[in-house]
């Protein structure tokens, strides 16, 4: 026998004892995280390792058997051990694709105090942190998470309506007083210093509709709705920059207002008609005005101010810069019914929101012409939130079924799902809240439900070990 036939005839039953020592660290490996997953209520990836578990302990089992006689010597073992645990750290990424991306709740704030406070909504600073309102009181968190202060409502008054935006790091806050209605006091904090700038008391508010807040904030311009008027005031300073009467009879409805433009509409229940109004935001000029035909008791709600998609009724109507109307979509169709909850997000020209039908999940329709786009089902799970996604233009979904709750990302053009979504691993979520995309990788959201007895916000942060 040549030297080359016996260095090979010493080297293969080591090669094999040393290969079937990382295959069979592997089996183990895998053993322990099956273990493990009938421990949880998440379940995917596990029907792949129960394939490749017993396969690779069937392969350990050969190559052991067939380098039996390799195994002598402390350094055939040292390499073998070296081996088997560098043999470890690809099995864990394996592992890792087949369960899929998984998040967990890495830190919370409790519920703040008293829990029978009801909250109102929330917004996301610029610079980082995260501003939650209640009836009582407005709670401001840092960008790490913690109580960076507030303010209580003012004695005698309640919370009941905030801008949906804010500018500059300013916030409107509208209050009720026990003698008059939901604005009869209105307020701008700075959120960065948490201060009040001014506040303003109106002797009366017009009643309250229930689906748009009686105060806007448009660039520098806050936007308030008075009893028989609507006026502009300086965001910063609180003096009043103009003044637009609305007729006897008629109040302003659906507030709203984007770049340089306020839209309301004119609803007005004895004459039987109604308008879109756009006014500019620093001078209150009027821009344009178009009619609209609905019911007398008929929902108005601004679904997106740029561009302009109106719910009037049983249609959401769209309309271009000039507010002429270029498309309507039926909130009850032949294919689907538009729900309200969770509110809609706009991504690019498309108004993408929660739909009821055969397969459910949501849709977007083009702000443009009003058609369908495209239709996401989501494995036919309840919709519970929808945001702005991280990557440009992206769409991100909370569903939930019996068993997980799951986070999706979907491609704002196509609808189509860009990976597997997260599962949400024991994310304390109510029925309702907001979403915010933080930090380099992981999610805020902030509790809005009634019941006071979750987190006011939970961070979340991707699952990196069990």
């Amino acid at each position: 026998m040549d030297d080359r036939t016996s260095r090979g005839a010493r080297w293969l039953p080591r090669a094999l004892f040393v290969s079937g020592t990382a295959v069979a660290a592997v089996t183990v490996l895998y053993l322990l995280l099956l273990g493990w997953m009938t421990t949880v209520e998440w379940t995917r990836g596990r029907d792949l390792l129960l394939l490749l578990t017993p396969a690779f302990g069937v392969l350990a089992y050969i190559l052991l058997a067939r380098g039996r006689g390799g195994s002598r010597g402390a350094p055939v073992r040292w390499l073998a051990a070296a081996v088997a645990l560098a043999a470890l750290w690809p099995a864990w990424q394996g592992y890792q694709w087949m369960r899929g991306p998984q998040a967990y709740a890495w830190t919370w704030w409790q519920a703040e105090k008293p829990e029978s406070a009801q909250p109102i909504g929330a917004w996301q600073r610029p610079a980082q942190g995260l501003v939650r309102v209640r009836t009582d009181a407005l709670f401001l968190y840092n960008g790490e998470g913690r109580s960076a202060g507030g303010r209580k409502a003012p004695e005698g008054t309640a919370f009941c309506a905030l801008s949906r935006t804010i500018a500059h790091d300013i916030g409107l806050l509208a209050a009720a007083r026990p003698s008059g209605g939901c604005g009869t006091r209105v307020s701008a904090v700075d959120l960065e210093q948490g201060k009040e700038l001014w506040a303003k008391d109106f002797p009366a508010a017009p009643p309250a509709d229930g689906t748009s807040p009686p105060v806007a904030v448009v660039d520098t311009t806050a936007v308030v709705v008075t009893e028989g008027a609507l006026l502009g005031v300086d965001l910063r300073g609180g003096g009043e920059s103009w003044r637009t009467p609305v007729p006897a009879g008629c109040r302003a409805r659906a507030l709203d207002g984007a770049a340089d433009r306020v839209l309301y509409v004119e609803d007005c229940p004895g004459a039987g008609s109604a308008r879109l109004v756009s006014l500019d935001a620093r001078t209150g000029t009027p821009a344009w005005q178009t009619p609209l035909r609905v019911g007398p008791s008929a929902e108005l709600r601004m679904l997106s101010a740029q561009p302009v998609a109106l719910r009037a009724g049983d249609t959401v109507r769209l309309f271009d810069d000039a507010g002429r109307e270029r498309g309507a979509v039926p909130v009850v169709g032949p294919k689907e019914d538009l729900l309200p909850e969770p509110g809609p997000i706009v991504s690019g020209d498309l108004l993408v929101l929660p739909v009821k039908a055969k397969a459910p999940g949501v849709s977007a329709y083009s702000l443009l012409d009003g058609r369908r786009v495209w239709h996401a089902g989501l494995d036919g799970a309840t919709v519970l939130g929808l945001a702005q996604g991280r990557a440009p233009g992206g769409v991100d979904v909370v569903t939930s079924t019996a068993a997980r709750t799951h986070l999706w990302h979907l491609d704002g053009t196509t609808g189509r799902a860009d990976a597997e979504p997260t599962i949400l691993r024991d994310v304390p979520l109510g029925r309702r809240f907001e979403i915010y995309p933080t930090g380099v990788e992981g999610y805020t959201f902030v509790n809005l439900d009634p019941s006071g007895e979750l987190p006011s916000y939970v961070a979340l942060k991707r699952v990196r070990d069990w």
